[in-house]
C-alpha cells in the first residue's frame, strides 16, 4: 500500500530566485493497485503563472506485501518491492530488497507518472545496515558511515529517463569491477559467490564492444551495473544503466560453459536494452517491440557472432523462436506486433510476439535489405533518435532513408497486421525443355478469432536453392506463384526458403530418398534440420516398411558420424535411440567415438543413448565419465551406470553425492541414478537431503535448495517412503504460515503434493481457507491438490 501523508509546495518567482514560499497541503492518499485511486490529484493553494517554477515535495511511505506468484515459484516480480530474509524453511534466503518497475509497478512504492514517454532525472538515497549495500540508477555520488551503525548511499542519474526504469537493490554484495574503454562496469556479487560471478560475466566487456561497434554508438552511459538477486523471474530486467538479473544465472566456470548459449542471451538481452529501451525508449507500450524485440534480436546477434551462425540458426531461431511463433498462432494466440488494442500492458512486453515474433521480423528485414543496409539503418536509427521517445515509424524512416525503398508494405504486413502464411509447394521437371517449375500456393485460413487487421496474402523476397545453387524470387501477394528455372538435369535437392527466413508454415512432399539426400547434403543447416524432422516422423510411423525404416536409420548413423554441427548430430542420436532396438555394432561404435572425442551436451547425449543398452560391459566408460568437468556428462553417466545394475554401483553413487558441485548438482545426479538403481539404501540419503542435513558444507555455498529437495522427495516416493518425509515438510509448512512467506508456503505445498502422504490433505485444507479470496493463488492450490490426489490413487 502506498500512502501519501502531505505535500510541500516550494514556489519560486523567476525575478526572485532566492525566495521560496512554502505551503503544506494536507492530503490523505492511498494506492493499492485498483482503478479507484489510480492517480494523485493535487489542489494547489492558489493559481500560478505560466513562468512560475514550482517544486513539489511529496512525503510518502509504503508498507510492502511480499507478492510471490504461487504459480511461478522460480521467481515473480511482485508489486513494487520484494523483501527477503532467512526463514525457517529456507535458511539460505538472503537478506535483500529489490524493486521491479516494468511496466507500471513503481507506482506501488513511490508517487510517479508511470508512462514511458515522460522522462525525468532521479536521485536516490538509502540508509541501511552497514553490512548491506544499496544500488540504484546513475552514479554513486557518495557513501556515509553513520554513528548508529548504518551506512547511507547517494545515487544520482542526470540523464532523463522513463519512470519504469527506476530501480534499486539492497543486500550483502561485493562489487566486482570491469572496464571497457573508460566505461565502469559493476557486477554486484554475493560475498560467497565471487568466483562464480566472475565466471558468469566473463563475456560482458566483449558484449559491450560488439554492440558499440555494430550499432555505431558507444555505450550510452558512463557506467553499467549488473546486480544478481533471488526469486527474480527467469532471466533479468533492464533498468536505467543497470540490470537486475536472476541469481540463477550465476554458475561456476564448468556449469556456465555448458549453458553459455543461454546466459549469453539473458545477459546480452538486458545489455542491448540499454540502447534499445533506454537510449531509445518506446513512446507508448503499443510500440514496446522497439525495446523487447530489438533487445532480444541483438542478443541473438551476439550469439551468432560468438557461438556461430549454425548455433544462431538451430538453437535461437530453430529451437526457440520459430516453433513458438507457429505454436501460438495455431493455438489462437494472435495480435499485431504494434497495436493499441490490448488489455494488459504486460502482454505487450512479455508475450511471445514481443520476445519471439518481433525478433524474427527483424531477421526477415535484415535479409530483405541486405547486411550492409541493415547495419547502416540501425546506425542511422540510433543516431537520429538518441535519448528520445520513439515510435515504429521512426525506425521505418531510418530503413527507408538507408535503402531508398518504400517499406510500407513490409511494416503493414508484418508489424501492424496479423497472419501466418502457409505455403503448399509442388515441383515439376520437364526433361525435354530442361525446365524446373516450382509452384507456391498460399493456403492459409484468414483469422476469424480477433478484430485485428489481417493479411490476406503475403509478399516478399524468398531464396530457393536448387542443388545448393541459390535463386532469389519475389512472392506476389496472391494465391499462387509459379517460378520456372533452367536446369540441365532433374535436381536432387530443392530447398524453398533457404535459411528458413520467413515466418511461415510450409508443406512440401518429398520422398524418403529426397529427404535423406537433403539431410546429408544441404548447405543450409536449417534445410537439413527440416529433412531430419520429416524423416523422424516417417521412421516412427507404423505403416513405414522395415526396409525403409532401416534406410532412414542408416542415414541417421551417417549424419551422427559426420562433421556437421553438433546439434544436428545430437538430434540424429536421439532418433537412433528411439528407433533402433537393440543397437547394432555401428551405432555402438559411433556412440563410443563421440564419447571419446566430444564434450558437454553432445558427449552427454551419447552417454545417455548408450545407457539405454543397459549393458554392463560399458560400465567403465560411465565410471570414467563421472570424472568429467561437465555436470551434464556426469548426470547421464550416473544414470547410465545405474541402468547396468552392476554390483558396487550404489557405492559409486554414494561417493558421487559428496563430490563438490555447483548448486548441489552431484547430490541430485546421485539421487536420480539411485532411483533407477532401485537400491533402498537411497532412502536415508534422500531423507537427509529433504531435511536439509547434508554432510558436506559445499552444498550450502549457493542457492538451489529447492531443486535437491524436490529430487529428494521424488526419490522417497520411488521407494514408497513419502510418508517418512512428510513430517519435515509439515513442520516447515506451519512455520511458513507463521512467517507468512508465500514462496515458502507454496514450496511446501508442492512438496506435499509430491510426497503424496494422505496426511497432506491437512495442508490443502489450510491453504484453501487462507487464499480463498485470491484467484491466482487458488489456481496453484487446485493444481497441486489435483496432483496430490492423483498420486495417492497410485
Amino acid at each position: 500500500m502506498l500512502s501519501v501523508d502531505s505535500i510541500i509546495v516550494l514556489a519560486q518567482s523567476p525575478s526572485k530566485l532566492s525566495t521560496f514560499q512554502k505551503f503544506k497541503l494536507p492530503l490523505t492518499f492511498e494506492y493499492d493497485g485498483g482503478d479507484k485511486n489510480d492517480g494523485l490529484k493535487i489542489r494547489l493553494n492558489r493559481s500560478y503563472g505560466r513562468f512560475e517554477a514550482i517544486t513539489l515535495v511529496i512525503y510518502y511511505r509504503t508498507n510492502y506485501i511480499n507478492e510471490t506468484d504461487p504459480n511461478n515459484l522460480g521467481g515473480s516480480y511482485g508489486k513494487g518491492l520484494r523483501f527477503f530474509q532467512p526463514t525457517f524453511t529456507d535458511l539460505r534466503k538472503r537478506k535483500q530488497i529489490w524493486s521491479a518497475g516494468m511496466p507500471e509497478s513503481n507506482r506501488y512504492w513511490f508517487p510517479c507518472y508511470d508512462s514511458p514517454d515522460d522522462f525525468r532525472t532521479t536521485e536516490f538515497t538509502a540508509t541501511v545496515d552497514k553490512k548491506l549495500t544499496a544500488i540504484s540508477n546513475g552514479v554513486l555520488v557518495g557513501t556515509k558511515d553513520n554513528a548508529d551503525g548504518t551506512r547511507s548511499f547517494h545515487w544520482k542519474m542526470e540523464t532523463p529517463y522513463a519512470n519504469h526504469q527506476t530501480s534499486f537493490v539492497i543486500g550483502e554484495y561485493v562489487d566486482l569491477k570491469q572496464n571497457f574503454n573508460g566505461i565502469e562496469i559493476h557486477n554486484f556479487s554475493y560475498p560467497d559467490e565471487v568466483e562464480a560471478v566472475k565466471a558468469s560475466t566473463v563475456r560482458l566487456t566483449d558484449m559491450i564492444k560488439f554492440f558499440s561497434v555494430k550499432t555505431g554508438t558507444a555505450f550510452p552511459y558512463p557506467n553499467y551495473t549488473q546486480v544478481f538477486v533471488q526469486e527474480f523471474p527467469w532471466g533479468g530486467g533492464h533498468n536505467m544503466n543497470t540490470s537486475t538479473l536472476s541469481d540463477n544465472m550465476v554458475d561456476d566456470y564448468g556449469t556456465h560453459h555448458d549453458f553459455i548459449y543461454l546466459w549469453d542471451w539473458v545477459e546480452g538481452n538486458d545489455l542491448a536494452a540499454q540502447w534499445f529501451g533506454n537510449m531509445l525508449t518506446p513512446k507508448s507500450w503499443g510500440h514496446s517491440w522497439l525495446n523487447k524485440s530489438f533487445a532480444a534480436y541483438f542478443s541473438a546477434l551476439y550469439n551468432e557472432y560468438k557461438n556461430g551462425f549454425e548455433e544462431f540458426q538451430t538453437y535461437t531461431r530453430g529451437t526457440i523462436d520459430l516453433p513458438t511463433i507457429n505454436g501460438d498462432w495455431n493455438a489462437g494466440i494472435r495480435r499485431p506486433i504494434v497495436t493499441n488494442l490490448f488489455d494488459d500492458t504486460n502482454t505487450m512486453l512479455n508475450d511471445n510476439y514481443a520476445i519471439s515474433r518481433g525478433p524474427q521480423v527483424l531477421h526477415m528485414l535484415r535479409k530483405h535489405i541486405g547486411e550492409a543496409n541493415w547495419w547502416k539503418a540501425i546506425n542511422l536509427y540510433l543516431k537520429t533518435n538518441a535519448y528520445k521517445s520513439v515510435e515504429t515509424r521512426d525506425f521505418q524512416q531510418a530503413v527507408e532513408q538507408t535503402t531508398g525503398e518504400n517499406m510500407d508494405w513490409f511494416f503493414d504486413q508484418w508489424i501492424y497486421k496479423i497472419g501466418l502464411p502457409v505455403f503448399e509447394v509442388s515441383k515439376k521437371y520437364d526433361a525435354a525443355k530442361k525446365q524446373l517449375s516450382i509452384t507456391l500456393k498460399q493456403t492459409q485460413t484468414i483469422d476469424t478469432i480477433t478484430a485485428y487487421p489481417k493479411v490476406l496474402y503475403f509478399k516478399g523476397k524468398m531464396d530457393i536453392a536448387i542443388d545448393n545453387q541459390l535463386k532469389q524470387v519475389w512472392i506476389e501477394n496472391k494465391a499462387e506463384n509459379v517460378f520456372t528455372f533452367s536446369v540441365a538435369t532433374e535436381p536432387k535437392l530443392i530447398n524453398v526458403d533457404y535459411g528458413n527466413t520467413w515466418i511461415k508454415e510450409i508443406k512440401f512432399e518429398k520422398t524418403t530418398d529426397e529427404l535423406i539426400y537433403q539431410m546429408l547434403n544441404d548447405k543450409d543447416i536449417t534445410g537439413r534440420n527440416v529433412a531430419l524432422s520429416q524423416l523422424a516422423g516417417t521412421v516412427s510411423t507404423e505403416t513405414t516398411s522395415p526396409p525403409e525404416k532401416q534406410k532412414i536409420i542408416v542415414a541417421f548413423q551417417d549424419l551422427a558420424s559426420s562433421t556437421i554441427f553438433w546439434r544436428l548430430r545430437q538430434s540424429a542420436l536421439v532418433q537412433i535411440r528411439r528407433n533402433q532396438k537393440p543397437f547394432d555394432a555401428r551405432t555402438i561404435e559411433i556412440l563410443k567415438g563421440i564419447i571419446s572425442k566430444e564434450s558437454s551436451w553432445f558427449k552427454s547425449t551419447a552417454i545417455g543413448v548408450l545407457g539405454f543398452s543397459n549393458d554392463a560391459q560399458y560400465a567403465e566408460i560411465y565410471q570414467l565419465a563421472l570424472k568429467d568437468k561437465s555436470d551434464r556428462v556426469i548426470f547421464n553417466a550416473a544414470t547410465a551406470l545405474a541402468k547396468t545394475k552392476k554390483p558396487g554401483t550404489f557405492k559409486i553413487l554414494e561417493k558421487l553425492k559428496d563430490k563438490p558441485s555447483w548448486k548441489n548438482q552431484s547430490l541430485m545426479h546421485a539421487l536420480r541414478a539411485m532411483q533407477i538403481l532401485n537400491d533402498t539404501n537411497a532412502v536415508s540419503i534422500a531423507l537427509n537431503a529433504l531435511k536439509d542435513n547434508p554432510p558436506k558444507p559445499r552444498w550450502t555455498l549457493a542457492n538451489g535448495a529447492w531443486d535437491y529437495r524436490v529430487v529428494a522427495a521424488e526419490t522417497l516416493v520411488t521407494f514408497g517412503k513419502g510418508n517418512l518425509g512428510f513430517p519435515t515438510v509439515l513442520e516447515r509448512f506451519k512455520k511458513s504460515l507463521q512467517e507468512n512467506d508465500v514462496n515458502d508456503i507454496f514450496n511446501n505445498v508442492m512438496l506435499t503434493a509430491i510426497l503424496a502422504d494422505p496426511r497432506g490433505q491437512e495442508v490443502f485444507d489450510v491453504v484453501k481457507i487462507k487464499f480463498k479470496d485470491d484467484t491466482n493463488a487458488m489456481t496453484a492450490v487446485n493444481q497441486y491438490e489435483e496432483q496430490f490426489r492423483e498420486a495417492i490413487k497410485k
